[in-house]
């Protein structure tokens, strides 16, 4: 026997509210940057740093015990924890520890099942959080997976949630620090009176879909992390950085991607076939490689269904034969737009130096296909039928169930086995008994699981999803995993965190490709409020930009100079050769991205940030976006707010304009015109000349300069910088106020071509390797 919960309900539930308590002592911990007090049971946390960042917390029901424990944790380091039990028969034991130079709090929960049976729950509400951070809440912003709102508009978020004034970027970062159990959420509440906004809460809570607790045993979920930040974004970031501390996470190179389905419409499949992917891996080892473009994948329209006479040309059969909607999901073998097999495709692109990917849907199989033994799929809790979602993602494979392991396994080891190191994993969400509830962004409120039923239902839905990648992971241990799509059903986000090295945060964005504002800047949306887990947790993947002629140039630079600048995963979809220069120079200018953490400087200020910034020891890299279609966008910023000094004066070069703007203090302005960017190179002013900007890349030298330094005693400027073979290298100097100008320019033993465009030097050279080139200029 078992009681089952819809929804438990307990834990660290954070109102103003008073409750009582046994123990009449005060306790609490504290540290550099947050203090933590329960009195009379009245738990509150607030900032040592800044007296205006405050939160509140209460539990249900008496707390019955009190203990302060130091203790060393083995990622955390040296802390203090308060621990207590409370809820019904005391079920619940909470603990909140702080650890030295961390300014996250940490909440985490164990439920001990005192009942003479099993307990089951599908969801647990973990709390609600009271939050303020010294100003009226009319005026505040709340920030999560939906993006920025303000808090009249809030909505709720998976796996963390900001309360932040965009006066002054105060804010209280709340996230989930693990989710190995469950789905994290946060939904708002405000109360109102004479429509003005008085308080703003957080429920925290855990989404399981089957989270069993057996007699007089206990288990623990995930951890929660609370934290007070005079700046939002640094918060973020430092999150991302415990993200990647908590799951280990290290990621391998980022890949450069030509993805086949998005010029479907030019060849009528979304694989390509065998003859133009040849021809364009021939074109890429010639022609792209070198600036970094290195895996082929193919897409969705390589697998045959394994039914004589139906394919993806003759769909209107497939009534006849009753399989599921979506793509076929057998991916056991190649159909007729590649008749030599995947095995043999693999092998030409690894000939060709480049790394073989291939699209498919891991835990998704078709009940209606004979291919599938209906024995290993998860079933229906109300039929008892193997359970399939309602759209085109199929049905689910049961990780947890030995013989739907043995299929995994199997199906795992086949496509790896072909040669493929690069696996585009759709329907990702199937992981876990699910629907497709696609476009998913927000959280509603509604449970992200269905209700079915799994193998081993000693382990939650969450658990049951981590089995699969782990399967994945053994029978591939060397491939490269993109999941995809979260926006399918955000279980999918939650769970795939230390599981997966990318993610496509976004929905598709086909129309792109033919100017569609929209979809042009999907992926700069979807990404943006997740930008703090890129480079970091895994690689955001936006899905592709297009620089086809069907694309007006000034929406295609946005794309790829939105991409360049954020430092996301880059990917493009055609049949190269069918470019023109100008259109494939915009390719090579995007490649590769880089790897360090960029920002969106509005992010707390604007729903769509339209200044992004990355740095590193020796530049600025600002990008202006433009997020209308038809009109005109001004901006006005201070160097300030930038994070510049602005007693520095700074060179402004335009990579876009190829051109010097002169020098700039106190604040960035400009205008944009519709459906534009600018890209902008920032540089502090010195005596002596500077390399400003580069024409490698976008992003103007960030990349390519490996080292530049200044000698003054011998009036050198030197560096290193990577180039491309035959593609012409240029430096743009600053010249010093005194007028000093370049007296000879060598590059790797040869002269540079020099010319003088006032108040900068241009010093060119066309290199004969790829690789690294040493100059140097005297003056």
């Amino acid at each position: 026997m078992k009681k089952v919960y819809l929804k438990g309900l307990f834990s660290i539930f954070v109102t103003l509210a008073i409750v009582s308590c046994k123990k009449k002592t005060i306790t609490n911990i504290n540290n550099e940057y947050v203090s933590v007090k329960i009195n009379k049971g009245k738990i509150d946390i607030s900032s040592s740093v800044n007296n205006e960042l405050k939160a509140s917390f209460k539990v249900l029901g008496e707390i019955e015990l009190q203990e302060y424990l130091p203790f060393t944790d083995d990622i955390w380091g040296k802390g203090k924890q308060l621990v207590f039990l409370h809820g019904d028969r005391k079920g619940y034991k909470t603990t909140i520890a702080l650890y030295s130079g961390n300014p996250f709090v940490h909440l985490s929960t164990t439920i001990c099942n005192n009942e003479k049976e099993d307990v089951v729950f599908s969801e647990l509400d973990i709390g609600t959080i009271s939050l303020s951070v010294g100003s009226e809440f009319d005026s505040l912003n709340t920030l999560g997976t939906g993006g920025l709102k303000t808090v009249k508009n809030s909505e709720g978020s998976y796996l963390y949630s900001m309360l932040s004034n965009p006066e002054n970027r105060n804010s209280i970062l709340t996230g989930w620090l693990t989710q190995s159990k469950g789905v994290g959420t946060f939904y708002p509440k405000i109360t109102t009176e004479n429509d003005k906004i008085q308080s703003y809460e957080l429920k925290a809570g855990l989404e399981f879909g089957h989270f069993k607790i057996k007699k007089e045993e206990k288990r623990s979920t995930d951890t929660m992390i609370l934290g007070f930040f005079n700046d939002g974004r640094e918060g973020l970031e430092l999150y991302g950085n415990h993200l990647a501390k908590a799951y280990n996470i290290n990621l391998p190179k980022k890949p450069e991607v030509y993805c086949t389905w998005y010029h479907r419409d030019l060849n009528g499949s979304g694989a390509s076939t065998e003859e133009d992917l040849k021809e364009n891996v021939e074109y890429i080892s010639e022609n792209l490689a070198d600036f970094g473009l290195n895996t082929i994948q193919i897409d969705d329209h390589w697998q045959s269904s394994l039914i004589k006479g139906l394919n993806y040309k003759n769909k209107k059969e497939f009534k006849e034969h009753k399989l599921g909607g979506g793509p076929i999901k057998t991916f056991a073998e190649s159909n007729f737009n590649y008749p030599s097999g995947m095995r043999h495709t693999a092998n030409a692109i690894i000939e060709s130096k480049l790394v073989p990917g291939i699209w498919f849907m891991p835990f998704s199989g078709d009940k209606h296909n004979s291919y599938f033994n209906t024995e290993i799929f998860a079933t229906d809790a109300k039929t008892g039928l193997p359970f399939e979602a309602k759209k085109w993602s199929g049905t689910i494979i049961d990780a947890t169930n030995p013989k739907g392991e043995m299929f995994l396994r199997e199906r795992f080891k086949r496509l790896y086995n072909w040669g493929y190191r690069y696996f585009k994993i759709d329907g990702l969400h199937t992981g876990a008994p699910s629907e497709n509830v696609y476009v998913n962004r927000s959280y509603n409120g509604v449970n992200s699981y269905a209700n079915a039923k799994i193998y081993n239902d000693d382990l939650t839905f969450t658990e049951c999803f981590r089995r699969g990648i782990t399967i994945l992971k053994e029978e591939a241990p060397d491939a490269f995993l993109l999941g995809c799509t979260i926006t399918q059903n955000m279980s999918a986000f939650t769970s795939s965190i230390g599981a997966v090295h990318a993610m496509r945060v976004g929905p598709d964005n086909d129309t792109a490709r033919n100017g569609d504002w929209k979809n042009i800047t999907k992926g700069a949306d979807y990404a943006g409020n997740l930008y703090f887990l890129n480079n970091k947790v895994w690689y955001n993947d936006p899905d592709p930009y297009y620089v086809r002629n069907t694309n007006p140039l000034n929406k295609a630079r946005w794309m790829v100079s939105w991409q360049a600048v954020s430092g996301v995963m880059g990917t493009s979809s055609m049949q190269y050769a069918n470019l023109t220069a100008e259109r494939l120079n915009l390719i090579k200018r995007a490649l590769p991205t880089h790897n360090l953490t960029a920002r969106p400087v509005d992010i707390l200020e604007n729903e769509k940030p339209k200044i992004w910034m990355v740095q590193n020891d020796r530049l600025s890299i600002v990008g202006l976006f433009n997020w209308y279609e038809q009109k005109e966008t001004k901006i006005e910023y201070s160097l300030d707010k930038l994070g510049l000094d602005i007693s520095k004066q700074y060179g402004v070069f335009d990579f876009w304009k190829n051109k010097y703007l002169g020098k700039i203090n106190e604040e960035l302005t400009s205008t944009l015109a519709p459906a534009s960017c600018q890209i902008l190179a920032l540089k502090e002013i010195k005596s002596y000349p500077q390399v400003i900007s580069t024409s490698r890349h976008i992003t103007q030298g960030l990349i390519d300069i490996v080292n530049e330094s200044w000698n003054t005693l011998s009036k050198t400027l030197s560096g290193t910088s990577k180039v491309v073979k035959g593609d012409s290298y240029e430096l743009r100097v600053i010249l010093p106020e005194d007028g000093g100008i370049p007296k000879t320019a060598m590059c790797d033993g040869k002269a540079m071509d020099v010319v003088l465009d006032g108040e900068i030097a241009r010093l060119t050279y066309l290199p004969e390797e790829t690789g690294n080139v040493n100059w140097k200029i005297r003056f």
